[in-house]
């Protein structure tokens, strides 16, 4: 058994797919399971991924229900007792970054993660840096990248997967639930995993206010409950003065 899997999900982004399965591909450890759920494209992503087919340990082509719908169904296929996912358009940052990750992969750690490169799509970039310690006050405002994320499968299996009632945030509602809920053991890298490209429904500023209210439910049913008014209060008050 391979010590990590990949997760990859698509739909009609061939040229976003072609990116994500050459970076895997191109990578300095053959110590990975790489699959791939493709929701049904029509855009040529299929054929992608039959050029791909023989460094893959599974694909699928069918419909889903969305993008978290089609998350849950590719951890469930992996044998790996590590998961990344690394959707279509998401990178690796470095030809060695999975090698670079594996030795941290321990049974004394349940979530390891690294800092993100963010491209704006117009050929600009910035390192997004993570904490070294997350805490309740820093998770209120902000979450983990999952294309930087590496989470054991027993944590997703104890928590059933991602929440497919959020169409926004249920990755953040992930991290919130073994968070607050498990208590998981993390461990931060010292560098940057993989590089992710605006423009997916999370970063769509017409969707900022179904983004705030679905976070705010995952703050509601699963943050404590002295952290959950007294930043809602903080909030308020801000908004108020106009910050």
């Amino acid at each position: 058994m391979k010590p990590l899997a990949i997760v990859t999900i698509c739909y009609n982004d061939r040229s976003g797919l072609e990116r994500t399965l050459t970076s895997v591909a191109a990578q300095t450890t053959d110590q990975v399971e790489h699959i791939v759920v493709d929701g049904g494209s029509t855009d040529g992503s299929v054929e992608v991924i039959k050029v791909h087919a023989p460094r893959l340990a599974r694909w699928v082509s069918e419909p889903d229900h969305g993008i978290y719908d089609a998350q849950n169904k590719g951890w469930r296929m992996t044998q790996a007792p590590w998961v990344l996912f690394l959707n279509a358009g998401d990178t690796l940052h470095a030809n060695d970054a999975l090698e670079r990750v594996l030795p941290h992969l321990q049974d004394d750690v349940d979530i390891v993660y690294g800092d993100l490169q963010v491209n704006d799509g117009r050929g600009g970039s910035r390192i997004k840096t993570y904490p070294a310690r997350i805490t309740s006050a820093w998770l209120m405002k902000e979450s983990l990248p999952h294309p930087a994320q590496f989470t054991r499968r027993t944590v997703l299996e104890r928590l059933n997967g991602f929440d497919v009632q959020f169409r926004i945030v249920a990755d953040y509602d992930l991290f919130a639930r073994a968070f607050w809920k498990l208590g998981v053991r993390l461990r931060k890298l010292p560098f940057v995993v993989s590089d992710f490209t605006l423009g997916g429904l999370s970063s769509d500023a017409a969707k900022a206010d179904q983004l705030r209210a679905e976070r705010t439910e995952v703050q509601r049913r699963h943050a404590p409950r002295g952290w959950f008014f007294l930043y809602h209060a903080w909030a308020a008050i801000n908004r108020s003065i106009g910050r």
